[in-house]
């Protein structure tokens, strides 16, 4: 799918990182549903992303699927806007 390289040193320890900048939503949504499909309870996953509307969009709809909860979400240092949104599954 769209997993991180091996490179990137994950914030939280066990956690899987999916890389959707470049995305927009719903699409945005849709990869990070998949991701937590594959992810056990209680485990967390790290959303690179750029589409500023995903950062409610999100967490909003993991909440109203009861599939993640948003735990934080840092800015990316980078030459543009980028973040990374740092959920846990249910």
């Amino acid at each position: 799918m769209l997993a991180m390289s091996s490179s990137i040193i994950p914030l939280y320890k066990d956690s899987k990182q999916i890389d959707i900048r470049g995305k927009v939503c719903p699409l945005t949504f849709v990869y990070t549903k998949l991701a937590l499909e594959d992810l056990e309870k209680d485990k967390f996953l790290e959303v690179y992303l750029d589409f500023p509307p995903a950062l409610k969009n999100i967490p909003e709809s993991c909440k109203r699927q009861s599939i993640a909860e948003l735990l934080e979400i840092k800015e990316n240092r980078s030459d543009k806007p980028e973040w990374i949104m740092i959920l846990k599954k249910l």
